[in-house]
């Protein structure tokens, strides 16, 4: 009876080793889940494998003339992506190095169809990954080929026959490297940068000169300091770049000189490196952008906002090693980066022709009217020395009509002849911090209006600072030259395109003013971080 049970008992665990060998060898050729009428096992080794299949034997032949036939052989499992006789005849026709191709048609490990999900990165013998995609049921894409008889399995690994040779996809750094004069801009700065460094770690001693120094077999690497945030040369990494071409900057610039004319102030050479400097942050991300526009905002590796319903880009994307390139052909430096303020004196009605007053500038309740000179300047350390010139205006003090000015923006424009006139300011549609100054002392409180809609009511601007004309905030550093004045209030200029708009100030209490008169130095626009 004894010897019974112990008979039972050696045949149950010789059961449960054999269906665990089962599940062993299912797991590892991955006919878990599958059925068995798509599985091919051979007991032979990959390269005997293609061999005995004569469909097979010009790509055979090829591993063979480039000696890599036998790594086919080792102990060690593979994925093979196979390509049959007629699909071989491509291989003369490529531009590329031949075992740089073939390599790319073999990975580590064994990955049978069941672990070909979509997004999946295999890496090849050559270095180069092959991306997976599985867009359609039932369909698997490796690169640009579509398994067609995948499965074969063998004693160090898979087949899968695809229907066509893949082409190893360049990475972005060689692809920026390779542009043409018509990309220079972006591809010479990108590439400023780069320094090369030698490599005491991978470098071979392989002697000593006269003086006892070791001398190395050198090796060197690239070293680029945007690496650091975004490195577009691993093959590891994937990234994303938006490549504009010269003439796109091009455009942009001239769309931004354009701009700056409208609202008088001169496109110098440091709003330029201010632009390029926005392009350079703007064009690199850390991650795969894949379906360009389904998200507003995108932050660049370097910290960039950019705006997808802004700027321009052809949506078909072209497939990297380590990401994605897209071409520009729309670029607007965002108004937050390029424009610091927008600045007028409200003087420069002065300058407008009579003819033309009425329809800029409405007076109200207003018994004079004048540009005065006041207050002198002098700031040695700028060499900037001169007078405070202020549009004053005086009222009746006639209560429910307070005295008020209907002002339409004006700058100064400098004539060929050497004459001064005066033309509309207009300004992108945006959300701006609105900035005022006026002789402060005893000055009357006020209410302002950007077109018709309040912005400050009761507002006290008799504190020298930072009313006192554009002696404080941001003046130029070590002075009080050329600031923004006090802060009137958040304001939206409303609209799809550049357009002037229109200031209204009014006085709303006479303060420690023994009359009603308005002393008005100069108005400011801000582009907030909303304003792009």
């Amino acid at each position: 009876m004894k010897l019974m049970k112990n008979i039972k008992y050696l045949l149950g665990m010789l059961l449960v080793v054999c269906f665990a060998c089962e599940e062993t060898w299912d797991e590892h050729y991955g006919m878990d889940g599958t059925g068995e009428s798509d599985q091919v096992v051979s007991e032979l080794n990959l390269l005997d494998y293609l061999k005995a299949n004569p469909d097979y034997a010009k790509f055979v032949e090829a591993l063979e003339a480039n000696g890599i036939a036998e790594e086919l052989t080792r102990d060690q499992y593979l994925s093979v992506w196979a390509v049959n006789n007629e699909g071989m005849d491509a291989l003369a026709d490529m531009d590329m190095d031949t075992e740089f191709v073939l390599r790319y048609h073999i990975n580590n490990l064994t990955y049978d169809m069941s672990k070909l999900r979509d997004g999946l990165r295999l890496r090849s013998l050559n270095g180069k990954y092959i991306p997976v995609t599985k867009k359609v049921e039932n369909t698997v894409q490796v690169a640009d080929a579509t398994i067609t008889n995948g499965n074969q399995f063998c004693q160090n690994g898979v087949v899968h026959e695809i229907s066509e040779l893949m082409v190893p996809d360049e990475s972005i750094y060689d692809y920026v490297f390779k542009l043409s004069d018509d990309y220079s801009m972006i591809r010479d700065s990108v590439f400023a940068a780069n320094d090369t460094v030698f490599d005491a770690q991978n470098s071979i001693p392989i002697g000593v000169d006269k003086s006892g120094n070791t001398i190395y077999d050198s090796a060197f690497v690239i070293e680029n300091p945007i690496f650091e945030e975004v490195d577009f040369r691993s093959e590891f990494s994937q990234v994303t770049m938006f490549v504009p071409s010269n003439q796109v900057v091009a455009n942009c610039f001239d769309n931004l000189q354009g701009l700056y004319d409208q609202f008088g102030k001169p496109f110098t050479k440091e709003d330029s490196l201010t632009a390029w400097n926005w392009i350079m942050d703007a064009v690199f991300y850390d991650e795969v952008v894949e379906d360009y526009g389904t998200e507003e905002d995108l932050i660049s590796a370097f910290g960039a906002r950019w705006k997808t319903s802004v700027q321009g880009v052809n949506t078909q994307y072209k497939r990297m090693s380590n990401g994605r390139i897209y071409d520009v052909n729309f670029l607007k430096i965002p108004n937050n980066v390029h424009i610091s303020a927008i600045k007028q004196l409200f003087y420069y009605y002065e300058f407008v022709p009579d003819a033309q007053r009425d329809e800029l500038f409405t007076f109200h309740n207003a018994t004079e009217i004048r540009a005065q000179g006041t207050d002198n300047y002098s700031f040695p350390s700028l060499n900037v020395s001169g007078t405070y010139t202020i549009l004053r205006l005086f009222g009746d003090n006639i209560p429910g009509q307070p005295l008020a000015v209907d002002y339409t923006p004006v700058k100064l424009d400098r004539n060929e002849d050497g004459t001064t006139s005066a033309s509309v300011v207009e300004v992108p549609p945006g959300e701006y911090n609105l900035y005022m100054g006026v002789q402060s002392k005893n000055h009357p409180f006020l209410n302002v209006y950007i077109d018709d809609q309040l912005v400050a009511s009761e507002l006290n601007v008799e504190p020298s600072s930072p009313w006192n004309y554009d002696r404080s905030t941001n003046t130029v550093s070590g002075t009080k030259w050329d600031g923004l004045g006090g802060l009137v209030g958040v304001v939206n200029i409303e609209g799809d395109e550049v357009r002037t708009f229109k200031i209204r100030v009014e006085v709303a209490l006479l303060g420690k003013s023994s009359r009603e008169e308005m002393k008005l130095y100069h108005w400011a626009l801000v582009p907030t971080q909303n304003n792009y």
